[in-house]
C-alpha cells in the first residue's frame, strides 16, 4: 500500500449505491436518514438524534480524514443519489497494509436490501484491488446479532471477541466481535458477493438481504 493510499477524493460507484466523499452539505438528508433510533442502538460514533449531533459527527470524521487515519463516505441511493447513510475506512495502517471497514449506518428503510452488500463489495474491492491491502478488518457489538449475520454472510472470518473493550454512553462497556478478510481470500469473497448482487431486486425493502453490517 502506497503512502498516498486511501486519500480523498474517492468515489465508488455501483449499481444500487454510490459512495461519495462525506461532506457537510449532506447534513440535512443524513439527519433525516438517521431518524430511526434503532440505527443508533449499537453505534459508538453514530449520527445522533439532532442535526447538531450530525454536524458534530461529520466534523469529527473530516478531521480524522485530514489526519489520514480515516476515509469517510456518504452512501447515496441510486438512481436519485439521495444520502441514505454513511460508511468509512478507518484504522488505515499503510505500513502493515491493513484497514478496517466500519462506522456504517443506513436508513432502516433499506435494511434487508442489496445496498449494504454492494457497499461492502465496493469497499472491499477497492481495498484489495486498488490499494493492495493484505487484511481488511470488520467488527461489531457482540449483542448485535443482525450485524454478525451480515458480516458472516459476506464471507469474513470470525477471529475473536474483545471483552468490554469499548465504552458506550450509558455508560456501558461493549464487547466487540472481530472479523477479517485476507487478500488470498478476496477472490472467493468477491465471487460470493457478486453472486448475491446478481439476484434481481425490485427496489423494495425487506427483499432478501440478511441484516446490516457495521
Amino acid at each position: 500500500m502506497a503512502e498516498s493510499g486511501f486519500r480523498p477524493p474517492l468515489t465508488l460507484p455501483g449499481r444500487y449505491v454510490e459512495l461519495v466523499p462525506l461532506s457537510a452539505a449532506h447534513r440535512v438528508p443524513l439527519h433525516y436518514a438517521a431518524r430511526d433510533p434503532e440505527i443508533r442502538r449499537y453505534l459508538r460514533n453514530g449520527p445522533g438524534s439532532t442535526i447538531e449531533e450530525v454536524d458534530g459527527l461529520i466534523a469529527k470524521l473530516l478531521a480524522a480524514q485530514a489526519d489520514g487515519t480515516d476515509l469517510p463516505f456518504t452512501t447515496l441511493g441510486l438512481p436519485d443519489r439521495r444520502p441514505i447513510g454513511m460508511t468509512r475506512y478507518l484504522r488505515i495502517e499503510r505500513q502493515d497494509r491493513s484497514v478496517e471497514i466500519g462506522g456504517t449506518w443506513l436508513d432502516s428503510h433499506y435494511w434487508r436490501s442489496p445496498i449494504n452488500t454492494e457497499s461492502k463489495y465496493l469497499l472491499l474491492r477497492h481495498a484489495f484491488e486498488v490499494e493492495k491491502v493484505h487484511r481488511v478488518q470488520l467488527q461489531t457489538d457482540l449483542r448485535n446479532e443482525r450485524s454478525q449475520r451480515a458480516i458472516e454472510r459476506l464471507g469474513a472470518v470470525r477471529e475473536a471477541v474483545l471483552r468490554e473493550d469499548v465504552l458506550l454512553p450509558g455508560p456501558y462497556y461493549r464487547s466487540s466481535v472481530i472479523y477479517s478478510v485476507l487478500e488470498g481470500e478476496w477472490p472467493t469473497v468477491q465471487r460470493r458477493l457478486e453472486g448475491f448482487l446478481a439476484r434481481p431486486w425490485n427496489g423494495a425493502p425487506d427483499a432478501g438481504e440478511d441484516g446490516e453490517a457495521p
